[in-house]
């Protein structure tokens, strides 16, 4: 069995569901070959909508995020990591984090970005305005 993956489905089904809850529309990819989760349409009051895409990155502990691709940064594309253990939820746009994630160098993992935002105590305390309970900061 991989946890890693069950854990990884887990965490969109919970995201979907908190989504739900705030009323969101969300449509989920048949394939994600693209580093999209879900799509979510965007709160508008006028008639145009457009839609914000989703990648969840999860693990049990720890709180270090490693290994990940993000290729074409936009304001419409967006990140939720979740922590298992410690049973909290970051929203950091893509943009963003480009610029507070570290970029590998060297190694099989050149091009990818890193960041921790957890540790044995807890959430780190220079990314707690990325932690959210709804997604309010959501377009």
């Amino acid at each position: 069995m991989n946890q890693s993956m069950y854990l990884g489905k887990a965490s969109e089904h919970l995201i979907i569901s908190k989504l739900l809850s705030e009323g969101r529309e969300i449509y989920v990819p048949a394939v994600d070959d693209h580093g999209v989760d879900l799509l979510v349409r965007t709160i508008q009051t006028n008639s145009s909508h457009t839609y914000q895409e989703i990648q969840v990155k999860s693990i049990s502990t720890g709180g270090l995020f490693a290994a990940i691709s993000c290729p074409k940064p936009s304001p419409n594309y967006w990140f939720v990591f979740y922590v298992k253990d410690i049973n909290t939820l970051w929203l950091i746009n893509s943009v963003d984090f480009t610029n507070i994630a570290s970029k590998n160098v060297k190694g099989k993992n050149v091009g990818k970005y890193s960041l921790s935002l957890a540790n044995k105590k807890g959430p780190a305390k220079n990314w707690s305005k990325y932690i959210i309970t709804n997604f309010n900061q959501l377009p």
